[in-house]
């Protein structure tokens, strides 16, 4: 198990090095897969926050599993035992960096996103299809960061992924939108 932990040590210490270098000198993030591995649709679910969702978060995961899981072999857990205690430390290790490390970062540098954002009339970018009344997923840019936000499409119609969408209506996290040519039509018509 040793040897396991020191395979997956190296491999994702030297990946999340290697995102972190291409993320800083060339502006490329998550060596440009930005589609997320779990999509859920609005905050329902709590354990989902426990998950990685992108290739960031799954090294991070990855390397506090391998660093916990030697430690824990070093002080002589067996192999089993300490494969569970280092997923579950891995877990909140990403918990704690999506719910105490970013949003701390965020408030000291003065970039979180204002309660009131994304508001009416805001434009964003669809970056999950919606289909007719199903949930999709909207991306909003403040400050140079896009924030994600689960959306529905305001007259029921499909949005496609890529398609420039406006806000018309938001409530407890989840916004509502249309796409910018049904707003242009509106405008032509009346």
């Amino acid at each position: 198990m040793t040897v396991f932990y020191i395979i997956l040590l190296v491999l994702s210490f030297t990946a999340l090095t290697a995102e972190l270098i291409t993320r800083s000198a060339h502006g490329v993030k998550n060596f440009g897969l930005d589609r997320r591995w779990l999509d859920f649709h609005g905050s329902t679910i709590p354990i989902e926050d426990f998950f990685p969702h992108d290739v960031t978060e799954t090294l991070i995961t990855l390397l506090s599993l391998s660093v916990f899981g030697l430690i824990q072999i070093a002080m002589g857990m067996p192999g089993i035992a300490s494969a569970f205690c280092g997923v579950m430390f891995a877990l909140l290790v990403n918990f704690g960096i999506k719910h105490l490390a970013v949003p701390t970062a965020e408030k000291i540098k003065g970039s979180a996103l204002p309660k009131d954002k994304p508001d009416v009339d805001d434009a964003a970018l669809c970056t999950q299809k919606i289909v007719g009344d199903d949930y999709g997923e909207i991306e909003f840019v403040y400050k140079g960061k896009g924030y994600r936000f689960p959306a529905m499409s305001a007259n029921e119609t499909d949005i496609e992924e890529g398609e420039k969408v406006t806000v018309v209506h938001k409530e407890e996290g989840m916004c509502w939108v249309e796409k910018v040519e049904e707003e242009l039509e509106e405008v032509e018509e009346g």
